[in-house]
């Protein structure tokens, strides 16, 4: 696998872990937390990798997220000019604390906003949830672009890769080229065959573009009594607006529903819809990258499944296209 020509080079597989898991020091985050902000935490909770819940003794919760020491400023700094615009346009989403929204700890970035506390199902807006969270996508990518730092190369999953879907097919070939040696010989050639599927796969570009959540799954939604409030903007920007619902597409049960509200508000060209399947098997193939490159002993196993992530993707294109 040689690598692509004229491109820069692509992080290797340990560095990507390394950005997604590696977070210096959680342990004393919350003495931090009550320096910066000049009020007692009462308790810490852990939602995600770098992603913590702040129970405050007199005031609202909040959410810290603290990203990678391989995440630059900037790249946060980007994240906060999203939530800053998405607020003055109206978007159901977090709201940056006023004071001091991001800061840097330990050399990492840490931005700071308000907890969205979701409601039981009996209290939420009646109608299928999903559709609703469609239709504030709908609103988010009828928007103008976004402009300063918010106006970045967007639709890659932050953690894999920052901008677009094509830099995140890059990193993924990155990835295989990296753990060759960790592949028996006899399994190598199916590596090679990854990559040429990778090298193949749609990267959305020459796609209509619009203001962009990079992964609007139904787990990135708090459902509330309003309606239901997008979190974890990392790495939204400026992308491919279809490209960037792949992952939920790809959901049996998620994906229809969210292209029924969707479909309320945005209209699909015919180049979304000849290339939808072709941008879901993308989003299918360099996740099964990903899992091939922590588990390398599976690469043959998951080279068998390359057929069936392509029909997979056909299904489900054509379920989500019925629903508009």
């Amino acid at each position: 696998m040689n690598p692509v020509p004229d491109q820069p080079p692509a992080p290797l597989f340990d560095a990507t872990l390394e950005r997604m898991f590696e977070r210096q020091g959680v342990d004393t985050l919350a003495a931090h937390l009550e320096e910066i902000l000049g009020t007692h935490v009462s308790k810490m909770h852990t939602l995600d990798v770098g992603v913590f819940r702040v129970d405050r003794k007199k005031d609202t919760p909040l959410i810290a997220r603290l990203f990678s020491k391989s995440r630059t400023h900037d790249a946060a700094l980007g994240d906060l000019a999203v939530l800053e615009q998405l607020q003055v346009a109206g978007i159901p989403a977090e709201r940056c604390v006023e004071d001091l929204p991001l800061s840097m700890y330990e050399g990492q970035a840490l931005l700071l906003t308000h907890f969205v506390r979701g409601v039981a199902k009996a209290d939420r807006p009646k109608g299928h949830p999903i559709a609703a969270l469609g239709r504030v996508l709908g609103r988010l990518h009828r928007l103008p672009p976004p402009t300063g730092a918010a106006n970045r190369p967007a639709g890659a999953l932050h953690h894999f890769a920052d901008g677009t879907p094509g830099d995140e097919l890059l990193a993924a070939r990155g990835w295989l080229r990296d753990i060759v040696p960790r592949v028996a010989p006899d399994d190598r050639d199916h590596l090679a065959r990854l990559d040429r599927a990778l090298a193949d796969a749609d990267d959305a570009a020459g796609l209509p573009r619009a203001f962009i959540h990079p992964d609007p799954v139904p787990k990135n939604a708090v459902f509330t009594k309003e309606g239901p409030v997008l979190v974890d903007w990392t790495g939204a920007g400026y992308g491919p607006r279809l490209a960037s619902l792949a992952q939920v597409l790809l959901s049996g049960w998620a994906g229809p529903a969210l292209m029924r509200g969707y479909g309320r508000l945005i209209e699909l060209d015919d180049d979304e819809r000849r290339r939808l399947p072709d941008l879901l098997l993308t989003r299918a193939l360099i996740d099964t990258v990903f899992r091939v490159c922590l588990s390398p002993e599976t690469a043959r196993a998951q080279v068998k499944r390359l057929d069936a992530l392509r029909k997979r993707a056909n299904e489900c294109s054509a379920a989500v296209l019925a629903k508009i």
